[in-house]
């Protein structure tokens, strides 16, 4: 993964503004610019300092090279979005996803998709684990209002947390759909909707997080089935960036 990634994700996470991360790290502000823009490349020393500055420690693993992912990556991105999924996903898994994607497109309430689902629309090949619609609400309170009369809500004791709240919700007509709140690592729809990508899927128009807002948030993640995303996010993260 490049280090402006690291840094600007790291910047995301703590809620900082490249000024604010600049007056932390006692660096001046059009270094931290160059250092995200990847214009420059900070040594590993200054790149550790600058994500401590953020509140965070910069961890590093030696692992064996394997690019099976950056290959399975690759091929999925030459796919659309639909193809991605099909080739990821059971027939009858794929019905339930579809109608979860167009109960998300239906509601009046802005909302952007998150989470394995929207991973794997992003390009990762990593098998979403259940299908459900993962999304971020610019008003709680009114999508939880839309969802009621299309679904019924599932006991989830997730919905009493302090940080990573989710609201899940069986639909009547197959499918699932989780509202999500208070996430780590986010600023929750404010935040995610700056790098948002407007799209459409099997015909539904979503707002999607990117690429690197998933990463940031799988990273955070206190839940380990989310952070078990994480190496297929590095992977396409890396391989969009070498694409462009």
């Amino acid at each position: 993964m490049r280090s402006s990634d690291l840094i600007r994700m790291a910047r995301d996470r703590a809620g900082l503004t490249q000024e604010q991360l600049a007056a932390r790290s006692g660096r001046p502000r059009s270094t931290i610019a160059r250092w995200e823009s990847g214009v420059r490349e900070p040594s590993l020393h200054h790149l550790s300092e600058v994500i401590r500055a953020a509140g965070l420690d910069l961890s590093i693993d030696l692992a064996n090279q394997d690019d099976s992912l950056a290959e399975n990556v690759r091929d999925q991105l030459q796919l659309i979005r639909e193809e991605r999924l099909r080739r990821l996903l059971p027939p009858a898994e794929l019905g339930e996803v579809e109608h979860a994607l167009a109960t998300v497109a239906g509601l009046r309430t802005p909302a952007i998709l998150i989470g394995p689902l929207a991973a794997a629309l992003q390009g990762s090949p990593q098998r979403p684990r259940d299908g459900a619609a993962e999304i971020v609400t610019s008003d709680r309170e009114r999508a939880l209002g839309e969802l009621a009369v299309v679904g019924r809500p599932s006991d989830d004791e997730e919905r009493f947390a302090d940080h990573d709240r989710r609201w899940r919700w069986e639909l009547s007509g197959g499918g699932a759909v989780i509202v999500a709140d208070r996430i780590s690592g986010s600023g929750d729809f404010p935040d995610l909707r700056r790098d948002a990508e407007r799209v459409d899927v099997f015909g539904a128009p979503l707002m999607l997080a990117s690429p690197r807002d998933l990463l940031r948030l799988a990273d955070a993640s206190p839940r380990s089935a989310d952070r078990a995303y994480r190496a297929g996010l590095r992977a396409l993260l890396e391989s969009t960036r070498v694409s462009v």
